[in-house]
């Protein structure tokens, strides 16, 4: 019998004979890993079009690179034009434009939510409020919150600015920045008991001073002014916002901790620990893995991770108090040889596998 025939049926008599309940955590990353070109219009990949005025927000290859993260260099990258206004006029801007994408499978309505993502900003146009490219909201989609912006100041150097909400009182940073090159971005949102009164923050990072920043700086880059905006009763949507600036956007994270986000590239000579204690089991169609961690009990929330041999994060998602679970693999690998590793509470678990669809 074929080998792959006789493993598959196998896992599918595996399938039949385990019963568990297992939790879809938060889908939470996007490192763009679809073919060139892709327009972030097409729902089969997650992505859906706010508003009448459709996107041209597409795939651009290669992805981008930031030494030492996890997500660098994984997939490709978004794409984010100057609208389009019907004419060639390259100072004129047309309507604004927004694909969003759902992070969370369920709203997150307490505690505190990051978002971490590569920037690249080609060219902008003016510097008011309508230069914002990047934002969460709520699962209607109706208050975009934690608005990051760009412009130019008067010397042609880049800033950056931030609001909570909507408000044409921006703080903008006094560091001055440069067009073309990749920065490392975090946003954060802190749900607070009360009416209008939870907190925005915005941390900016540069490859060759500050690296990866494996724990949350005491001071943000920026806060708003004056705490614009009315509150978000729940964050699930990431919206990327076409109008006045032109930027490359790539390995989008949302999570609900600093170190959700923020993952440093990892050393696999260390993968050698639990190696008998995780199992594996791949679906039929290749669009799952069913996992299955022997002994102690995984009590608490635990971080799922996928790496590749180089040690860069492909997939994560969270799930709690569970020792067997699904994870959604569709269209995140190839044929090859993976790392699982899982971290939280309970200890580290970690394990080679190989992926063959």
């Amino acid at each position: 019998m074929n080998p792959k025939l006789q493993f598959k049926k196998v896992f599918i008599a595996i399938i039949t004979l385990v019963v568990s309940t297992c939790m879809f955590a938060q889908i939470n990353v996007e490192n763009f890993d679809y073919p060139e070109s892709t327009l972030l219009i097409d729902q089969s990949i997650g992505f859906t079009v706010q508003g009448s005025d459709s996107p041209s927000i597409s795939v651009l290859s290669p992805g981008l690179e930031y030494t030492g993260l996890a997500v660098s260099g994984v997939g490709n990258a978004a794409h984010i034009n100057i609208s389009e206004d019907g004419d060639t006029d390259p100072l004129t801007y047309g309507p604004e434009r927004i694909a969003k994408k759902p992070f969370f499978s369920s709203s997150v309505s307490s505690g505190t939510v990051y978002l971490s993502f590569l920037g690249n900003i080609t060219t902008t146009i003016g510097g008011d409020y309508n230069n914002f490219f990047i934002a969460v909201s709520d699962f209607n989609s109706q208050r975009l919150r934690g608005r990051v912006m760009a412009k130019e100041d008067s010397s042609g150097n880049l800033m950056f600015g931030f609001t909570k909400g909507y408000s044409t009182d921006i703080n903008w940073t006094t560091d001055l920045y440069n067009y073309n090159e990749t920065y490392l971005f975090v946003v954060k949102y802190e749900f607070v008991a009360g009416d209008n009164n939870d907190v925005a923050s915005l941390f900016i990072f540069e490859q060759g001073g500050d690296g990866v920043p494996i724990t949350e700086p005491s001071t943000p880059t920026l806060t708003p002014k004056d705490g614009s905006g009315s509150d978000l009763t729940n964050i699930k949507i990431l919206h990327l916002r076409q109008r006045k600036v032109e930027a490359i956007v790539d390995g989008l994270s949302l999570g609900m901790s600093w170190s959700d986000v923020i993952s440093e590239t990892l050393n696999l000579d260390s993968f050698v620990a639990n190696q008998r204690t995780v199992k594996i089991f791949q679906s039929e169609d290749g669009n799952f893995l069913k996992v299955e961690v022997l002994g102690a009990h995984l009590d608490g929330d635990h971080m799922v991770s996928i790496f590749n041999l180089n040690g860069q994060l492909l997939l994560k998602q969270n799930t709690n108090n569970q020792n067997r679970f699904t994870l959604d693999t569709k269209n995140q690998l190839q044929n090859g040889a993976y790392v699982l590793g899982i971290n939280g509470p309970s200890g580290n678990y970690l394990k080679k596998f190989m992926f063959v669809n």
